[in-house]
């Protein structure tokens, strides 16, 4: 056995928990063996609580996706497309050029200006264009001149050099001297099949005779241009009449003259 009756302070050689426990026992008069040592390091280590040092988690790091990431280029793209849509909205539903700031004319020249080699809108403002050549033939087969006259001008102010445009000019002057009376009806007595437009028709049909002439029935719906058509032929008993019905807001007969007159 071991007798630290006391032990200096300056004592230096030991482990630290040996020394502690010398110490304390030499303080208290008590007689320590080497196991005794032992194991009152190895109870006083265990015994200690040992700190333990935490990494900080670190904040996960907030990235956006690419995807998502949409810059100036993007947006104003997405905003031209946006553009275009209503563009051919409008044309579908033949706000040509009016009203003036919902129709297809406005929505494909704002495209264009944010985007002068915009293809889409180039073509948006040809499709223009030719939907005027178009209601300017039908509105020169009906009989309705200054309609055809005004939708050719329109045309020309949309697209200048539209291949069609002097083409359909030609049409409408052809459609002009070969017309010999355009007879405007009534639509509404037209609908409701008036007595005084029975009378008209059938009046007509004696000057359809006299001139030889070709028929061009403009009539809200094929039902009723079929009727007008039956009060012309009614009244011509052994001369069948020549031709022909197209859908029209304005009810209307043309008589066409023959190509060789």
């Amino acid at each position: 056995m071991l007798l630290f009756p006391e032990l200096p302070g300056a004592v230096t050689g030991l482990p630290i928990c040996l020394l502690t426990v010398c110490r304390t026992g030499a303080k208290k008069g008590l007689f320590l063996t080497v196991p005794f040592l032992l194991a009152a390091c190895v109870q006083q280590r265990s015994a200690t609580p040992v700190e333990t040092v935490v990494e900080p988690t670190p904040s996960p790091v907030e990235t956006i996706s690419d995807a998502f990431v949409i810059d100036d280029a993007e947006r104003a793209r997405r905003y031209v497309a946006d553009i275009l849509f209503e563009g051919m909205r409008a044309l579908r539903a033949d706000r040509l050029m009016t009203p003036p700031e919902s129709s297809a004319y406005h929505y494909f020249n704002r495209a264009l200006a944010l985007d002068p080699e915009n293809q889409i809108a180039k073509d948006g403002i040809r499709d223009i264009a030719a939907r005027y050549l178009q209601l300017a033939d039908l509105a020169g087969r009906q009989g309705q001149f200054d309609n055809a006259e005004s939708f050719l001008r329109r045309a020309a102010q949309v697209d200048n050099n539209h291949p069609g445009l002097e083409q359909a000019t030609r049409r409408l002057q052809t459609e002009r001297q070969s017309t010999h009376s355009v007879v405007v009806l009534n639509s509404r007595s037209v609908i409701n099949r008036d007595a005084s437009v029975v009378t008209q028709l059938r009046d007509l049909a004696q000057v359809v005779v006299d001139s030889n002439t070709f028929v061009m029935i403009t009539a809200p719906n094929d039902e009723l241009g079929r009727w007008m058509y039956m009060q012309i032929q009614d009244a011509m008993a052994e001369v069948r009449v020549r031709g022909d019905i197209e859908i029209g807001e304005q009810a209307s007969v043309r008589l066409v003259l023959p190509q060789s007159q």
